[in-house]
């Protein structure tokens, strides 16, 4: 039986079935909350007011008479900027071209002159596709449990407002835009497409693109429907178009230095080398550096801790918009268990060392209402292991020690906050790099737009996902104990 729900603030009311989960309910109606589970009731995070209750919406059946009032949704920081000077267009491309970086957290839009390549607008937003989970592999369940249809058609609305956002900043007819690159990783990338993630739910993950390609964009993208999609080519089932996009801006391809790329988020990609070899491989970091799976976790936005350090013994900090803390984003975790370190509240192993608890779980305490927890710094520890043992063992296999890489480039919006010491002080990052670390900001996004400009052409995305050697990290003998070794906090740096 049909019943109806008024949501608030406002006066919007949706229907939905009578004893469904209301945050099935809301996800339909594009009014859900996030939920970095997938709504399997497991985060915590798609909490509501029913009638005056809180409650977890995925917890909770739909009955008649129900007011839900949704938690107010603070802005997230989103970047956009990248690497490298201003773009060069070539001589062929006529009229508007349109850039995108489809993350799994975030999706960024650029419209640049076809004539000379200068950016006019871009846009930047949370991908709509959060309320069915937070990383790769919840969107993957939900996309093989009958969402695949869904999944892709909230991502190109979210897309197409984005171009709309764009144009209208710019004065310009979305009819005249004659070329659009897209790079994503290989889910995003399927999802986007519209090709079901079968292929990334089992062994071997093999890639489905694996050729560079040249289609219409009107039936993904129909105000674009007298342009030209450049479909980039995925190195391997987890390792896509947003990584060849980050070699291709950072030149690492043409590099005469040993050169280690690292993009972290909610999987972890790398790439070690230069221009004469390059080895890549990809750490299932999972979400908690963005923050989804730490108790008091979230994006970085107003209210979240973006920095901590250590003052007179006291920890000391700082948040997004001045305001009160409401939790934790990754470079606000990152610095808090390094902070915590050095005071002697966690030790090596990760066992937090303060008498202070929480139902009976020792915690590091930030504010009255804000704090870390034991498992909170373990989900940290597994992240950073995974990330730590790629590293390393990328460095072996191309018989190479630690020290002898010549730069560090930290792709993506966590690496545009992170404080480099921090990463070396718990070891997410080898110490022995400490001063070689660079931020290259939205590197993906940059190499989308140096491919809708036409320099450099299509055919080198597909040279470099040939060349680019992937390495599986689970099949090498070594990892199992490169990782666990890699939990461990770094002693002082």
């Amino acid at each position: 039986m049909k019943t109806t729900i008024k949501l608030m603030p406002g006066t919007r009311t949706i229907e939905a079935e009578t004893g469904e989960d209301l945050f099935t309910a809301l996800r339909r109606a594009g009014a859900a909350p996030e939920g970095p589970c997938g709504g399997r009731g497991a985060c915590g995070k798609c909490r509501v007011l029913v009638n005056g209750e809180a409650v977890l919406a995925c917890r909770t059946a739909v009955r008649p008479g129900m007011s839900v009032v949704l938690p107010e949704a603070a802005p997230a920081v989103v970047l956009t900027a990248g690497c490298g000077g201003g773009q060069e267009a070539a001589p062929r491309r006529e009229g508007y071209l349109l850039a995108f970086d489809i993350g799994t957290t975030t999706l960024a839009c650029y419209l640049l002159d076809g004539r000379t390549g200068v950016e006019l607008a871009a846009s930047s937003m949370l991908n709509p596709q959060a309320p069915y989970g937070a990383d790769v592999i919840t969107r993957i369940q939900a996309a093989l449990g009958g969402e695949l249809e869904t999944l892709g058609r909230v991502l190109r609305d979210g897309m197409s407002r984005q171009i709309r956002e764009v144009c209208g900043q710019a004065g310009v007819n979305a009819e005249e835009i004659s070329v659009v690159s897209v790079v994503g990783n290989p889910c995003m990338q399927q999802l986007f497409l519209g090709i079901p993630p079968d292929n990334l739910a089992a062994v071997p993950f093999a890639p489905v693109l694996t050729r560079a390609a040249v289609r219409p964009a009107g039936p993904l993208l129909p105000m674009c429907r007298n342009a030209s999609l450049l479909v980039v080519p995925d190195i391997s089932g987890y390792i896509g178009a947003d990584t060849i996009g980050c070699v291709l801006s950072t030149g690492l391809y043409e590099s005469e230095e040993t050169v280690l790329l690292v993009d972290i988020g909610t999987n972890g990609e790398m790439v070690l080398g230069g221009k004469d070899r390059m080895i890549a491989c990809a750490a299932a970091a999972g979400p908690a550096l963005e923050g989804a799976s730490i108790r008091f976790g979230m994006r970085g936005a107003a209210g979240a801790v973006d920095h901590v350090w250590l003052d007179g013994g006291a920890l000391r900090y700082s948040v997004i918009g001045g305001g009160e803390a409401a939790g934790f984003c990754g470079s606000g975790l990152i610095d808090a268990a390094a902070a915590a370190l050095d005071a002697g509240l966690l030790n090596r192993r990760g066992r937090i060392q303060t008498e202070e608890t929480v139902d009976g779980e020792r915690v590091i305490r930030l504010t009255d209402t804000v704090y870390l927890t034991q498992e909170d710094i373990r989900q940290l520890q597994l992240a950073k292991g995974a990330i730590a043992a790629g590293v390393e063992l990328m460095a072996e296999q191309m018989g190479l020690a630690l020290e002898q890489i010549d730069r560090v480039l930290l792709a993506g919006a966590f690496g545009s906050f992170l404080r480099p010491e921090s990463a070396c002080r718990i070891g997410l990052l080898p110490p022995v790099l400490l001063g070689k670390i660079t931020a290259v900001g939205n590197a993906a996004g940059s190499g989308a737009k140096l491919l809708a400009c036409g320099r450099p052409g299509l055919e080198l995305t597909q040279e470099l996902a040939d060349r680019i050697a992937f390495l599986e990290l689970a099949q090498l003998p070594a990892f199992r104990r490169t990782f666990a070794r890699n939990m461990g906090f770094s002693p002082e740096v």
